[in-house]
């Protein structure tokens, strides 16, 4: 049992107080955002666990594409556009994460975490191959939303076990690299996977996309197979059992590390702030877009495009700025940004305009993802790492479908100058806490 009122054993040597005292005994230290340099991808792509592991996300991401437009294809044209049958989807993959979200991790952090990513993924593929029953059946679309749950269950186990992995796989030096290039992976299957799943849904057909998800699905286990996986280095007490309470109780542990550790209170806390800035972001620009500009579908294709451009220039100006820059200032600008680009909406800005904003928040996004999400790996002893990813995936994605909602909700009761006014400024204020909040992470990472 860990002692919640001082900092983890598994935490690099008093990093709480380092962070709260801003590290100043250190001033030459690795920061998160310094180790995305040529050096270090040049060691990710010869590091035979992870490059199998990268491929067999690229390609999963790939297919979640094809099977997200090729469902609502489906849909559409079997139930004429009913927004019930939509509605009815979009339960379906989220309540696993209400249901098991924090769950998952306890039982990540029981189970082995190779063969949790092999298992679930055939679960996925099995899922997928479950849709050609529908067959353009109007009575079998029914099949659509247990495959669906079965899905998002499985990703409530799988993600949490590739970050609680991830420490394992690669050196902590390289961390924040490889989460960088998972993330690059997911926006490049977002920005042209969605543009090719279209254009191939509608020449081949429906089944054709189920079946490519399948077995992308199939081709990542694969990938996961031949890789080696560490164990853990947990002594598991004689008698600790599975039951209902001691999952509880497990559960409630991981919560209070969270709660009672520092850095990762600090580090939650300005995820969900930044999740929430993100939703409200995507809900005020297509708002905008569609409302104020008209744009149409080749539009917002080139929005989309101009966000992967923003992201690729984020990942290659990361490493530079990180010279002049701290984490904690990075981090901060990267949410500036964003706030100004959200803010820049109240000035009715023309299409050329939008364009460069959208860049903007493209760049915001990869450093802020990839930075967050590298801190939530590194800090948390091994045993915690399940859980943690768990909440941090929880944390990071009810926040952003709920500020969508709100800020939509806002546009249509007040005015759009407004919401978007206050939105650009509480993700200023936010920038400003990043500052003082994550003071000294660095050197509570690499410190020790």
């Amino acid at each position: 049992m860990v002692d919640h009122n001082e900092p983890s054993e598994g935490l690099p040597r008093n990093s709480d107080e380092l962070m709260a005292h801003g590290g100043a005994e250190m001033s030459d230290v690795l920061s998160v955002a310094a180790s995305l340099n040529a050096k270090t991808l040049k060691e990710l792509l010869r590091n035979r666990n992870f490059v199998p592991l990268w491929i067999g996300q690229l390609v999963s991401y790939l297919g979640d594409q094809f099977m997200l437009i090729a469902v609502l294809a489906v849909i559409n044209q079997l139930t004429g556009g009913g927004n019930v049958y939509i509605v009815l989807l979009a339960v379906s993959l989220a309540a696993p994460q209400i249901l098991f979200g924090l769950i998952g991790g306890v039982l990540v952090d029981k189970l082995d975490r190779k063969w949790t990513m092999i298992i679930t993924d055939v679960v996925r593929a099995i899922a997928m191959f479950s849709m050609l029953l529908v067959a353009g059946d109007p009575a079998r679309i029914w099949v659509f939303y247990p495959a669906i749950f079965a899905i998002g269950t499985s990703q409530m186990l799988f993600y949490p076990a590739r970050a609680s992995a991830m420490p394992a796989l690669v050196s902590k030096r390289n961390l924040g690299a490889a989460n960088a290039l998972l993330e690059a992976g997911f926006v490049v299957a977002l920005i042209f996977g969605s543009g090719a799943a279209g254009l191939l849904v509608e020449r081949l057909g429906e089944d054709f996309a189920f079946t490519f998800n399948g077995f992308a699905f199939l081709f990542s286990a694969l990938m996961i197979l031949i890789i080696r996986v560490p164990p853990r280095q947990i002594h598991q007490t004689k008698g600790e059992g599975s039951s209902y309470r001691q999952v509880l109780r497990e559960l409630r542990e991981g919560l209070v590390y969270l709660w009672q550790t520092r850095s990762m209170r600090y580090i939650m806390g300005l995820s969900v702030i930044v999740a929430a800035g993100l939703g409200a972001v995507i809900a005020l620009v297509l708002e905008y877009l569609t409302n104020e500009l008209k744009v149409g579908a080749q539009g917002f294709g080139i929005v989309i495009g101009i966000l992967g451009v923003g992201i690729v220039i984020g990942g290659i100006l990361i490493q530079r700025l990180s010279k002049f820059l701290p984490t904690n200032r990075l981090v901060a600008l990267a949410i500036f940004l964003q706030g100004v680009a959200v803010g820049a909406f109240v000035f009715h800005p023309p299409f050329g305009t939008v364009l460069f904003l959208t860049a903007l928040i493209g760049f915001s996004l990869i450093v802020a993802r990839a930075v967050l999400s590298t801190l939530t790996q590194a800090i948390p002893p091994e045993e915690y790492r399940g859980r943690v990813q768990s909440a941090y995936n929880l944390i990071f994605s009810a926040p952003l479908t709920l500020a969508i909602g709100v800020a939509t909700l806002l546009v249509s009761i007040s005015s759009r100058e407004l919401v978007m006014g206050g939105f650009g400024l509480g993700l200023m204020l936010t920038a400003y806490l990043s500052v003082r909040l994550l003071r000294g992470v660095d050197e509570a990472i690499y410190g020790s």
